[in-house]
């Protein structure tokens, strides 16, 4: 039963993605759109057969999922392991906190300039930026998590005479792995977020910096191949993290 009714909701997704298509295509050929304002279906398709051909598309695909991996994986150890110390022992929370909520509370994006006169254009300011979008919801899942691992099982634990270390490998972490995938699932999303703008505004390759460098040269057909390839690259993430959570989750069981 489960299985029919998976395959039921991704035939009713293909077929309303077909729709849209579709639609799309038949308002751009009938005029009711200009098209350099909206290209269509059939014209993306071709754009983005040619860009294959010629490279473009791997070479910036490669660069952005490069800056993306290289960011994520560094907000990933960064925000966990400090996420668990500031868990686990107060004193590291406190000395934390206000370094932690003021990138919290201040939009990720305006520190770009700075990182640009650190690092320049390119590749490190975009990981920064990522790293900075990325590693704060990262941090306070796992923090939230340890925190609020089971008190009645610490109790149990300690009935038993479980030492310190015993409760935090047995009790602790266990306990907090959900909050700690739902913080990487929202880390990831944030690092792609931050790895376009980055691109966006200031670099040599990449999803954004074609995005951009396309939209300056009024070549919409390209343009919209490169948001689409961002679209790709998220479902790859996406797929990535729910693999990643249902690993988890059989492991705590």
């Amino acid at each position: 039963m489960g299985i029919h009714t998976k395959w039921r909701s991704l035939g009713f997704s293909v077929i309303s993605m077909a729709s849209i298509l579709v639609i799309w295509q038949l308002i751009v050929t009938a005029g009711l759109v200009n098209p350099f304002l909206l290209s269509s279906p059939v014209t993306i398709v071709v754009e983005m057969a040619a860009l294959f051909r010629s490279g473009d598309i791997v070479h910036h695909f490669v660069a952005s999922g490069v800056s993306l991996l290289l960011a994520f994986t560094l907000a990933a150890s960064v925000g966990v392991l400090l996420g668990i110390l500031a868990g686990w022992y107060r004193p590291v929370q406190k000395a934390l906190d206000p370094f932690i909520w003021f990138t919290y509370s201040t939009p990720a994006v305006s520190f770009y300039p700075i990182f640009v006169a650190w690092f320049g254009f390119g590749r490190p300011t975009a990981i920064a930026v990522a790293f900075v979008f990325a590693m704060t919801p990262i941090y306070a899942n796992t923090l939230t998590g340890v925190k609020a691992a089971n008190a009645d099982l610490t109790r149990m634990a300690r009935s038993f005479n479980a030492g310190p270390k015993d409760i935090f490998i047995n009790v602790v972490i266990p306990a907090s792995v959900p909050l700690i995938v739902s913080g990487l699932q929202l880390g990831a999303g944030r690092a792609l977020t931050g790895v376009i703008i980055a691109e966006l505004f200031g670099s040599n390759a990449g999803l954004g910096f074609a995005i951009a460098y396309n939209a300056m040269n009024m070549s919409t057909a390209k343009m919209m191949v490169y948001m689409c390839l961002v679209v790709v690259l998220g479902l790859i993430l996406t797929q990535f993290m729910a693999a990643m959570a249902r690993h988890a989750d059989r492991w705590r069981s």
